[in-house]
């Protein structure tokens, strides 16, 4: 077994960080709405954005993993290169098999299940779950190896620079939001920038975040090479 095997035989020890957690969270919220739809039913139907639950979480784990494991591999003689592989390729699998559950519950509650019976639109959105069926497999996907690669980075991020290159980043982050903000509302550019969204389904949306997740990816293994244990 090589190394690269071995870093995602290490992370797939960690169910309950890759899959129970986020599935507790993203069910109990179902759960709520499920049982709020049942005993005060809106005839227009009842629409919640918990399913964002899951994606916010994986932001969370992408940093964790990193955190958690990596000085961990590094006492263990695997070389940087193979830890980064192996998390990725963990994650990819990961994600994929998540992103076939949400598929499936989408597909339930539209098509199976009449919106579970009280009119619940949980995992089946307007917008969201538009365009071709197979699209409700790939937006999530998409979006969970993003958010998982972004917490990455950020993870490698703090690990190569440390509290005040976070501090820094922190401020140069809110400087460049801040400007930005300010040329968008006195050049008028907010209504063109809203427009320009509008005008997207949400698979090219998804499909967007694919280069900036290479581009995260990239990152995250420079971080690696250089980070310290």
């Amino acid at each position: 077994m090589n190394r690269t095997e071995a870093i995602i035989r290490m992370h797939s020890r960690n169910k309950q960080q890759w899959f129970y957690i986020p599935w507790i969270i993203l069910m109990s919220s179902f759960g709520v709405n499920l049982i709020v739809g049942a005993f005060n039913p809106a005839v227009e139907g009842t629409y919640t954005g918990g399913i964002a639950s899951i994606f916010i979480y994986t932001f969370v784990i992408g940093i964790l993993a990193f955190v958690q494991t990596f000085p961990f591999a590094l006492g263990l003689s695997v070389r940087r290169r193979d830890y980064y592989w192996g998390t990725l390729t963990s994650a990819v699998i990961a994600f994929a098999f998540t992103a076939l559950l949400l598929f499936l519950f989408s597909i339930a509650e539209s098509q199976w299940t009449n919106n579970w019976g009280v009119n619940l639109h949980f995992f089946d959105l307007p917008y969201w779950s538009d365009g071709n069926i197979i699209n409700r497999f790939l937006i999530p996907l998409l979006l969970l190896l993003n958010q998982f690669v972004f917490g990455f980075a950020i993870g490698g991020f703090y690990r190569r620079f440390g509290k005040i290159g976070m501090l820094v980043i922190a401020i140069v982050v809110i400087v460049l939001g801040t400007v930005a903000s300010f040329i968008l509302s006195t050049y008028g550019y907010w209504a063109n920038l809203f427009d320009w969204f509008s005008d997207m389904t949400m698979i090219e949306l998804a499909l967007y975040t694919l280069p900036i997740t290479v581009l995260l990816a990239a990152l995250a293994y420079g971080f690696i090479r250089r980070a310290t244990v």
